[in-house]
């Protein structure tokens, strides 16, 4: 197998050369492809504008194109640039006492100075914002802050710094009643711890943000679930890291990640299947969300998986697709990372060519603006010269102008006087036109109402020339529907004598229609109640099998929702010693036996409200809360197990009578939330899932025999009600210790 990978990677290293010549003749044009980069013309622009407003002294304006500047440079992560105007931005904001705008450049400094890893001055730069902040009472921004302190003590590994921030920020979390930022706090810890290999203590902080989590349903804890799989993987519980891990996967968009990390431990624990199944699911999950990485990590997962299944020849073939792929990422990277040199390089001649191109600029305006200085004084003179003597003309223009002005008055007033001589004429001609105007209207009007007159008298005569023709008309039609009258009368009684043969022959046949329609009548009913009956015996039938409401929404729909129930109750009956009993009874009487005891079972169930899951041999399942929640649930199962060890007790003492083998019972009862559902497509059953069947289940295994053993969970919501001796804290298998107590017997 060894020797084929060798191979593999023989036959992919001419690829890698080809890959080589490719990026180098990329690296030759990118500064070419990149020339259209916007970010060229807005650093352009935005250093013309800083000039711009240096020139003129507007303080503020300079303080705005500084920060789009080290935008600009922090954008396209040119940091070290981006740094350079930040701090120019800092000293302006400071000199127009901006604290609001010099707090956020402080920012923007502190960020540019991590990305471009010099780590201590963007811690020193930070400490003094923490200050600002702190003095101000800013929660927002002292955790925004401390986040970032310790994210640089990471980045040089001084742990204890980077615990001691998160821890201030859980404090500060926990002031102020944030629980969001409070988990995230302990999940930093977590990671914190991880990263010094103290997985205990990574596991700690992890289930303390989890706990958070579940009390407050909005928050989304999958990233929690993550790193409690990977933190109890590195403590070698892969139990616990599978559970975890697959919390996480069912709350995730992106689910390759979890999914690679899942078969990455079923391949550790040597589960080949399983990791075979997960890696192929991480594989599948990867493409849909172009995830590369993980795609080639599974790969090469693949790859060790079909290995240790001796197939040769698929490992060989993903480890070819894992070295491809890997490789299509180094290209990748690396002409992402000459890209992003070239464009540095472009930035940098952009700024260097601009600022030159404006000092030359103000160079060539500052000599023009001296010629145009001189011009202007030489031109001035002569003006001079030319005043003196426009000034003489002007005075004589100006007397001629006064003679001329007062003959234009003159001809004025007497074009006035006869402008309104003319304007009296016209109107008096004007007061002439209407009155004749009015007069002739009147005469219009009187001429239309004649008009009108004349009009309703002739409609008058035509109505009632209508009036004659219409009563002729009706005289007329009398005497036709009389003489039809006769005729129809006669046509009846000839009609009425064949009516009454047809009505006697219709009676007769209608009769014998009637009864055989009653007989098929009598038939169709009884196969009705034939029906009925068979749809009650198969309703009952399904309502033994399923609860009442899932019975219905499966006739309904044709399937069945599965359901969250945050608190359900769950019991779990088992007799001690049934294979023994089994082997000294004959089978029949066995089964008869146990029989007896369900169907008590069953019965005690449905009085308390509990709905029977399902028997596994000896043992009974059932459960309180569902189908349909309430709040008795606690208090429903523990009267229930009561009950039933009286069922026991009674059974045991009529076969001791009879000399006879006691059955001998443990009952165990826990509270939790669960997932319910039908399971089949032919065949239906009704069951629960989740961490609460499990304990459960273990509370009746760790169960004295003849008592009933509930869980802490459930103790604390019954402890008012029923009386319970604490057993003290039991270990349980791939659960630790759990707290225990025993109902009292009644």
């Amino acid at each position: 197998m060894k020797n084929l990978l060798h191979i593999s990677l023989l036959c992919l290293l001419p690829l890698a050369a080809t890959a080589m010549f490719e990026l180098d003749t990329i690296k030759s044009s990118a500064e070419v492809a990149l020339a259209g980069n916007p970010a060229v013309e807005e650093l352009r622009q935005a250093l013309y504008d800083l000039r711009q407003a240096e020139k003129e002294g507007r303080t503020a304006d300079q303080l705005a194109a500084c920060l789009r500047i080290g935008k600009i440079y922090e954008r396209e992560q040119y940091h070290s640039r981006a740094v350079k105007y930040f701090r120019q931005a800092a000293l302006l904001a400071q000199k127009i006492g901006d604290k609001h705008t010099l707090l956020e450049v402080q920012w923007q400094t502190a960020n540019a100075l991590f990305e471009d890893g010099k780590y201590s001055n963007a811690h020193e730069t930070l400490l003094q914002l923490l200050d600002a902040h702190e003095n101000a009472g800013r929660y927002e921004d002292q955790v925004r802050t401390l986040e970032k302190l310790a994210q640089t003590c990471l980045a040089i590994s001084n742990f204890p710094k980077a615990v001691e921030y998160y821890l201030k920020i859980k404090q500060l979390a926990q002031r102020n009643s944030d629980p969001n930022t409070t988990a995230t706090a302990l999940n930093n810890l977590g990671f914190a711890a991880n990263r010094q290999q103290d997985f205990k203590a990574a596991v700690d902080y992890f289930t303390q943000a989890e706990a958070i989590y579940k009390a407050n349903p909005t928050l989304k804890c999958n990233y929690v679930y993550t790193n409690l799989g990977i933190a109890w993987n590195n403590l070698g519980e892969s139990n616990l890291s599978l559970e975890n891990l697959h919390r996480a996967d069912n709350g995730l968009d992106d689910k390759s990640y979890v999914q690679h990390l899942i078969a990455s431990i079923y391949l550790k624990n040597k589960d080949i299947y399983n990791a075979l199944k997960y890696n192929e699911f991480a594989i599948e999950s990867a493409k849909k969300s172009k995830n590369a990485q993980v795609e080639c990590d599974a790969f090469e997962a693949a790859s060790q998986i079909y290995q240790q299944l001796f197939e040769s020849e698929k490992a060989l073939d993903f480890y070819k697709k894992h070295l491809s792929l890997k490789d299509s990422l180094l290209r990748e990277e690396r002409l992402r990372q000459q890209n992003l040199e070239a464009l540095h390089t472009l930035l940098e001649r952009t700024e260097n060519e601009t600022i030159q191109g404006i000092s030359d600029e103000y160079l060539r305006q500052e000599r023009e603006a001296k010629l145009t200085s001189e011009n202007q004084r030489l031109l001035l003179a002569a003006d001079n010269q030319r005043l003196d003597a426009d000034r003489k003309e002007k005075e004589i223009a100006l007397l001629r102008r006064e003679d001329e002005i007062k003959e234009a008055n003159l001809r004025s007033a007497n074009l006035e006087a006869e402008r309104n001589r003319q304007a009296l004429k016209l109107a008096r001609q004007d007061l002439m036109a209407e009155k004749q105007g009015r007069e002739i209207t009147n005469l219009a009007r009187q001429n239309e109402l004649d008009s009108l007159r004349a009009a309703r008298q002739q409609a008058e005569t035509q109505q009632q020339i209508a009036l004659l023709e219409t009563q002729k008309q009706v005289d007329s039609m009398k005497i036709q529907q009389q003489e039809s009258f006769r005729k129809t009368a006669t046509g009846i009684g000839l009609l009425g004598g064949a009516m009454l043969l047809l009505i006697g022959g219709s009676w007769y046949y209608s009769r014998r229609l009637n009864k055989r329609l009653a007989a098929q009548n009598q038939q169709i009913e009884a196969q009705k109640q034939e029906i009925d009956a068979e749809r009650t015996r198969a309703e009952g039938l399904l309502l033994n099998i399923l609860p009442g409401e899932v019975a219905a929404e499966l006739k309904q729909k044709g399937s069945a929702t599965p359901q969250h129930y945050d608190s359900v109750t769950v019991l779990f009956t088992d007799f001690q010693g049934f294979t023994k009993i089994a082997a000294a009874l004959h089978p029949t009487e066995v089964v008869t036996e146990l029989n007896e005891f369900f169907l008590d079972f069953d019965e005690i169930c449905e009085r308390h409200n509990l709905e029977k899951i399902k028997t596994i041999g000896d043992s009974y399942m059932c459960a309180g809360g569902l189908p349909v929640e309430n709040a008795t649930h606690p208090l429903d199962a523990i009267v229930t197990a009561q009950e039933m060890l009286r069922v026991v007790e009674r059974h045991n003492a009529k076969l001791a009578s009879l000399g006879k083998t006691p059955w001998l019972i443990r009952i165990g009862i826990h509270t939790g939330e669960v997932v319910a559902g039908v399971v089949g497509s032919k065949k239906f059953a009704y069951d629960i899932w989740g961490d609460t069947v499990n304990t459960a289940s273990r509370m009746e295994s760790n169960c004295p025999v003849g008592e009933i053993n509930i869980s802490e969970a459930t103790y604390h919501l019954v402890k008012h009600t029923i009386y319970c001796e604490y057993r003290g804290a039991v270990e349980v298998k791939n659960k630790g210790k759990m707290g225990m107590y025993l109902v009292e017997k009644r």
